[in-house]
């Protein structure tokens, strides 16, 4: 069905009702409704006044703020997506420690194991806040994929423990320790603590105490291991003294054992000596003829005087083949020589 929209006006068209507007009259607008069959009823046509009404400027307005705080919503992240992402503020704790990894190591590992979480507490008359865990990971922090250990510590159902900021509710609190060897000597220490609430998981750093009373624990231990480590080397290296100087003194007494062994050989040697030297020594009766081959009727060399020790160098069964005093050498009877006394 094909309708024609008509209009009532005061006047026969529209250019009538310009004409009057521009009159200067008290402009109207007419208003026509269209009827059911397209054509317009005169009956509904009525004045209105061509300024718009009160409610007509307002709610406009109203529809503008609306559609701006709905942006706005829309584009914020909502408060769990908040609280789930880390805090941008800086965290921790860092130090440059003068000791080895080693024992920095042992000294963490140790505090991690104390269930002791230090620089917090739940309630004001408590000191320290106890029935912390060591643990392997942690959700928050995620696994540790840099150079260097990691090491954990966990108290769960902590009801706003004192230094994180704005802790109101119960929830975890999560302390992370990084050690790492950068020389011998040398070792980084970097410790992390932060708190979760349980409900709405808003994240609240800590303002560092906790941090630098569990780095004080930690470098209590590191004193106490280098002191003992100290203790040990030192007890070594006394007894590697003791027993070089055992050992010194056992080579010296080897050494005077054999030096005496020997001074008894050379004088068992000397008394032999002596012995055979005396066995071999012999004295003249009387005065003798020392011949000059072991025969009776061989040439005399020289007359022997009585008393005279001669020394035997040739034995024979009737004759002594002897070296005098004097440094002759010549024969001499059995019978003619004696043993020495």
């Amino acid at each position: 069905m094909t309708h024609r929209n008509n209009f009532c006006a005061m006047g026969a068209s529209g250019g009538e009702l310009g004409n009057q507007m521009k009159s200067g009259s008290r402009g109207q607008v007419v208003v026509a409704r269209l009827s059911l069959t397209g054509k317009a009823d005169s009956r509904d046509c009525r004045r209105r006044p061509l300024l718009p009404s009160i409610g007509a400027l307002i709610f406009p307005g109203f529809a503008l703020i609306a559609l701006a705080v709905i942006c706005s919503i829309a584009a914020e992240p909502s408060a769990a997506a908040r609280h789930d992402q880390k805090s941008d503020l800086p965290e921790g704790f860092a130090i440059d420690l003068k000791a080895s990894e080693a024992d920095v190591l042992k000294a963490v590992e140790l505090v991690t194991q104390d269930t002791v979480l230090h620089g917090t507490q739940v309630y004001s008359r408590e000191d320290e806040l106890t029935e912390a865990e060591a643990a392997t990971s942690s959700a928050y922090y995620g696994a540790w994929t840099g150079p260097g250990h990691a090491f954990y510590k966990i108290r769960k159902q902590a009801l706003s423990p004192t230094h994180f900021k704005n802790s109101t509710d119960v929830g975890t609190i999560t302390v992370r320790y990084i050690v790492l060897g950068v020389a011998p000597e040398r070792t980084h220490l970097q410790i992390d603590a932060i708190f979760i609430e349980d409900g709405s998981k808003r994240i609240h750093t800590s303002d560092t105490t906790v941090e630098t009373s569990e780095f004080a624990e930690i470098q209590s231990h590191i004193v106490r291991i280098q002191r003992e480590e100290r203790q040990t080397a030192d007890l070594l290296q006394r007894r590697q003294l003791q027993l070089a100087a055992q050992s010194n003194v056992k080579e010296r007494d080897a050494e005077a054992a054999h030096l005496k062994d020997a001074e008894s050989s050379v004088q068992s040697l000397q008394m032999r000596l002596n012995d055979l030297q005396h066995k071999a020594e012999l004295r003249v009766k009387t005065q003798a003829n020392l011949k000059s081959a072991p025969f009776q009727h061989a040439a005399t060399l020289q007359s022997v005087p009585a008393n005279s020790d001669v020394l035997i160098e040739i034995i024979t069964p009737y004759w002594y083949g002897v070296e005098t005093v004097d440094g002759h050498r010549g024969w001499l009877r059995h019978d003619q020589v004696e043993p020495i006394p």
